[in-house]
């Protein structure tokens, strides 16, 4: 639905819809380049959406952080491994190119003309290892730590953390520390005790917050933005849902929005930017648009994105491509967490397997989560259902390495968790048994099999090579790995008790929406450009549909914000 209105309650030049990475960079852009009146709107009443969930990293090849470390890439390079991992009728060379040539110009306005920094990070590697142009690191950009302090009292306005980023639910740790925790690299525990005493002492803020003053990941992400929008007097106006588009003259004007019980017409004359993420937490579209089983429940985005915006823009002729494609990714749900947490370190490490009911594992799980979930969603279509799956581990893959929200046993023992978590042990979240004939029984596994797989494990842990999957064949298994072992990603299961935590079928984010062109303007079902309207992120067709490096969600919604702010305010770049 669209509505023709001559009166507006207000009006601005540009109109931002969603307060993420994509959709603060595009307002900061079109403010800094020259648009007066920029407005933001979020329909959640805090602001940063799943960009403030997620790692925050950017994938971003040749980026200028890279090139002052002595890195050596190229976008030729890029553009190589681009073509060798995505398949050819997904290759979207127009918006690749804008992509490769904008991204690293990008992060260079961001960091020259706001609070936005990143630092490179030199040891994650690329995630298609074999293919032509890969590099071992450097493309992937980490957000530097933030005080919380700049934001002064809009902290409490920051959308929380995901569970994930933020280790035992209160230190603020960034990428290198996280790394170090989780592969107890030389030195993890002195650094522990520095982050550890460094909240503890910090009592002025702790008294008041149990937030860490010390924003990483996906909130230090944020918080820089909106730090650098408060400078610029960039409204953000909060609990403001977007309704439906105003047009006029066959050009989008505006928008109607509902604040605080009020519907507003709000004038947008330069452009309306929709960043408003895609539509997981919406089950009807789920139910219509992807592959079954599907669960909002076990969706990691922010409980905003129920896609209005993209249901409004097909109302007005918007083309819509991948709407049954998401950022696929294993999840983990917490009895007493507010959000499901990803799944990804753990596979990677020794000891830890996953398996379906029938008792057998299907994929190398310590390869890149998109990857492995394509390959979960490949055997619910043959009839070989993995929802749930188990992740299976014993008693010394317990004590030394965290599992989901389980933190390693030797800082927190069972009988701490079910004092702290009493409703963890159970068959739908973890369970715990002396034998792993008992535990397959609890779980409902079958036992013969599990057995055997049980036993093919041991013995590749032993000789190092996983004959099935060929788990930890390469450096993008192994980055998160244990380098004690023959191979960094395999070892024993044989050590009672034993384990088996759930893990679901879920995605950060759906990935399919509004068709852009390489100006991030909205095309409609002729190839022909909606006038007014941009849109970004994953509201918009994914990229890089097979996910190639750190950061390769963010990094594009970023970018063609970036554009779209460029475009909007009449900029000869790009």
């Amino acid at each position: 639905m669209n509505s023709k209105l001559e009166e507006f309650d207000k009006s601005v030049e540009v109109l931002i819809v969603g307060s993420g990475s994509g959709g603060l960079t595009g307002a900061l852009t079109s403010k800094i380049s020259g648009c007066n009146e920029v407005l933001v709107i979020e329909k959640g009443d805090t602001f940063g959406g799943t960009s403030a969930t997620s790692g925050g990293v950017i994938w971003i090849p040749d980026n200028h952080y890279a090139k002052e470390k002595g890195a050596d890439d190229s976008i030729n390079e890029a553009k190589k491994y681009l073509r060798a991992t995505i398949p050819i009728e997904e290759f979207n060379e127009p918006l690749i190119d804008a992509y490769l040539n904008q991204g690293p110009k990008m992060v260079k306005f961001l960091h020259e003309n706001s609070d936005v920094e990143y630092t490179s990070l030199e040891h994650y590697p690329d995630y298609f290892q074999d293919a032509p142009g890969v590099k071992l690191g450097n493309r992937g950009l980490e957000p530097l730590p933030i005080s919380a302090d700049k934001l002064k009292d809009d902290v409490d306005n920051l959308h929380p953390s995901g569970p994930q980023t933020i280790m035992f639910g209160r230190y603020g740790v960034n990428f290198e520390e996280s790394h170090a925790f989780t592969t107890q690299s030389p030195g993890w525990l002195l650094l522990f005790i520095k982050i550890f005493f460094r909240y503890w002492i910090d009592l002025p803020w702790r008294l008041k917050r149990k937030r860490s003053r010390r924003l990483c990941f996906g909130a230090a992400s944020i918080a820089r933005l909106v730090a650098s929008i408060k400078k610029r007097n960039i409204p953000i106006w909060r609990s403001t849902t977007f309704k439906e588009f105003i047009i006029e003259d066959n050009k989008v004007k505006g928008a109607v929005v509902e604040r605080k019980g009020e519907i507003l017409k709000i004038k947008a004359s330069r452009g309306v930017l929709i960043a408003s993420g895609g539509f997981g937490q919406n089950q009807e579209m789920r139910e219509k648009y992807l592959p079954k089983p599907t669960n909002a429940d076990w969706g990691c985005e922010s409980k905003t994105n129920t896609g209005e915006p993209i249901i409004a823009a097909e109302s007005i002729g918007a083309q819509l491509k991948y709407m049954d494609k998401a950022w696929w990714v294993t999840t983990v749900s917490a009895p007493d967490e507010q959000f499901p947490r990803l799944s990804e370190v753990e596979k990677s490490m020794p000891g830890n397997y996953t398996v379906n009911k029938s008792g057998r594992r299907f994929a190398n799980e310590s390869q890149n989560y998109l990857t492995f979930m394509l390959e979960v969603l490949q055997k619910e279509k043959e009839g070989d259902s993995c929802t749930p799956m188990y992740m299976i581990f014993d008693s010394s893959h317990r004590r030394k390495y965290p599992v989901g929200p389980l933190m390693p046993g030797k800082f927190l023992p069972d009988f701490l968790v079910k004092l702290v978590h009493n409703d963890w042990f159970n068959e739908d979240f973890l369970t715990r048994a002396n034998s792993i004939e008992e535990l397959a029984e609890k779980v409902g596994i079958n036992i013969r099999e599990l057995k055997k797989t049980i036993d093919k494990v041991n013995e590749y842990s032993k000789t190092g090579k996983d004959l099935d999957f060929q788990r930890g064949d390469n450096e993008r298994d192994r980055f998160s790995g244990d380098s004690n072992f023959i191979n960094p990603c395999l070892g024993p299961v044989e050590k009672p008790p034993f384990y088996a935590m759930r893990i679901d079928p879920g995605e950060f984010a759906t990935c399919g929406g509004m068709v852009i062109n390489e100006k991030s303007q909205v095309l409609d079902n002729n190839n022909k450009v909606i006038e007014g309207l941009y849109a970004t992120g994953n509201a918009t067709p994914a990229l890089l549909t097979t996910y190639p490096g750190p950061g390769a969600t963010i990094g594009p919604a970023m970018t063609f914000g970036y554009i779209a702010g460029k475009q909007i305010a009449g900029s000869n770049e790009p």
